[in-house]
C-alpha cells in the first residue's frame, strides 16, 4: 500500500484527527469520572465495582433490536410517503444497507456506548456510597421547603384529589417505568446518529454533566432519601398518610414502586457492602426526561412537546409514588437547563448536519 493509499484509507476511516476533536469533552469527562472513582476506591476501600456495565449490557442486548425493529418501520413509512419510489424493495433495502453497512457508523456508535456503560459503571458506584457521607441529613429541609414553596402543604397533598385512585396511581406507575425504555431509545439513536454531530454530542455531554453533576455531586452534597424512607430515617410521620394510600391503591390496581422501594430499603439497611443507591435530590427521573425533552425539540418540535408532557407526567409521579420531593423536580429541571447551554457551548463548532438529503436515507 503506497502512502496516498493510506492517507486515503486513513481518511475513509473517518478522518481521526476530527474524530478526536469530537470527542475529546465527552471522553474527558468520563476520564475524570473514572479517576474520582479509583481515588474514592483507594481512599475508602470500597470495591469500585464493574458489575453494573454486565448489567446494562444485557438490557441493552434486550432491548436494542426492539429499538431496531422500530426504526426501521419508522423508515419505511417515510419512504412509503415521501419518497414513493417506483420499487419499493429495492429502495428500502438500499436504506438498510447504508445503516448495516456503514461500518464508520457502527464503531463510533459502539464507542459512545463503551464509554457510556463506563460511566454509568462510575454513577452507581458513587451513588452507593452517599450514606458514607452523610446519611441523608437533608429530608427534613427538602420537606419544609415544600410546604413552604405550595401554600402550607405538601405537594402531594395537592395531587392526591386528582391523582388518588388505583387506576391513576397504576398509570403514573407505567409511566415511571417506560422512563427507562424511553431512556435507553433516545441514548441508542445518540449512539448511532450521524445526521446532526452537533445534536448528538450536546445531548451526550448533557447526558454524562446531568447524571454526573447532578445524580452524583450534588446528590451527595444534598444526601436526601425522599418522602417514602423519612418515617424509616427518623423524620417523623408526615408522609405515613401518603404511603399508607399507596399501600392501599395497591391491594386494587399494582404498585410497582412499592416494591423497588422496599428492595432500596432493604439494601440500605441490611448489608455492609455498597447498597443499591437511594437518592432523591436531586430527581434523576425528571432531570434527565427534561434533557429527553430538550434533545427531543432538537429532532422535531412536535417530538419535542410529547416529551414536555412525559417530563410533566415523570414529575407529577415522583411526588404522588414518594419517590422525592417537589423540590427535588424543579431542581432537576433547572440544573439540566443549565448544563444542556454549557454542553452546547462546548459543541459549538460541531457540524449541524442540515445538509439537504432524502428523509429516508438512514435509520436514524
Amino acid at each position: 500500500m503506497t502512502v496516498v493509499e493510506l492517507g486515503g484509507t486513513l481518511s475513509a476511516a473517518g478522518k481521526p484527527l476530527v474524530l478526536v476533536n469530537r470527542y475529546r469533552f465527552f471522553v474527558g469527562l468520563i476520564v475524570v469520572h473514572v479517576l474520582a472513582a479509583l481515588i474514592v476506591e483507594n481512599a475508602t476501600g470500597i470495591a469500585f465495582d464493574i458489575s453494573f456495565v454486565k448489567r446494562l449490557s444485557v438490557l441493552g442486548g434486550v432491548m436494542i433490536p426492539f429499538f431496531l425493529v422500530i426504526l426501521t418501520i419508522r423508515a419505511f413509512i417515510l419512504m412509503a410517503i415521501f419518497d414513493r419510489p417506483a420499487k419499493p424493495i429495492p429502495a428500502f433495502a438500499s436504506i438498510l444497507w447504508k445503516v448495516v453497512g456503514s461500518w464508520q457508523r457502527l464503531l463510533n456508535g459502539l464507542f459512545a456506548m463503551a464509554c457510556l456503560l463506563v460511566f454509568f459503571a462510575c454513577f452507581a458506584y458513587f451513588k452507593s456510597i452517599i450514606p458514607l457521607y452523610d446519611a441523608f441529613s437533608w429530608d427534613p429541609a427538602f420537606a419544609e421547603i415544600d410546604r413552604a414553596m405550595h401554600f402550607g402543604r405538601y405537594p402531594h397533598e395537592w395531587l392526591m384529589p386528582i391523582f388518588g385512585t388505583p387506576f391513576m396511581t397504576t398509570s403514573l406507575n407505567v409511566a415511571y417505568h417506560a422512563w427507562f425504555f424511553l431512556l435507553y431509545f433516545f441514548m441508542f439513536v445518540a449512539w448511532f446518529a450521524h445526521k446532526n454531530q452537533r445534536a448528538r454530542m450536546t445531548f451526550l455531554i448533557a447526558l454524562l454533566l446531568t447524571w454526573g453533576v447532578g445524580g452524583n455531586l450534588l446528590a451527595t452534597l444534598f444526601a436526601s432519601a425522599g418522602p417514602v424512607y423519612y418515617e424509616g430515617l427518623g423524620y417523623g410521620t408526615d408522609y405515613v398518610p401518603l404511603m399508607d394510600a399507596l399501600n392501599t391503591f395497591a391491594q386494587t390496581s399494582p404498585v410497582w414502586a412499592l416494591d423497588v422501594q422496599t428492595m432500596l430499603w432493604d439494601s440500605y439497611v441490611g448489608p455492609t457492602e455498597p447498597n443499591e443507591g437511594i437518592s432523591a435530590m436531586p430527581s434523576m427521573h425528571v432531570a434527565s426526561s427534561t434533557l429527553l425533552a430538550i434533545g427531543a425539540f432538537s429532532f422535531r418540535r412536535w417530538a419535542g412537546i410529547v416529551m414536555t408532557i412525559f417530563l410533566i407526567i415523570i414529575l407529577i409521579g415522583s411526588v404522588h409514588l414518594a419517590w422525592h420531593y417537589a423540590i427535588d423536580g424543579y431542581a432537576g429541571i433547572l440544573i439540566t437547563f443549565v448544563l444542556w447551554k454549557i454542553s452546547a457551548w462546548l459543541c459549538r463548532d460541531l457540524p449541524d448536519g442540515r445538509e439537504t438529503e432524502q428523509a429516508t436515507q438512514a435509520l436514524v
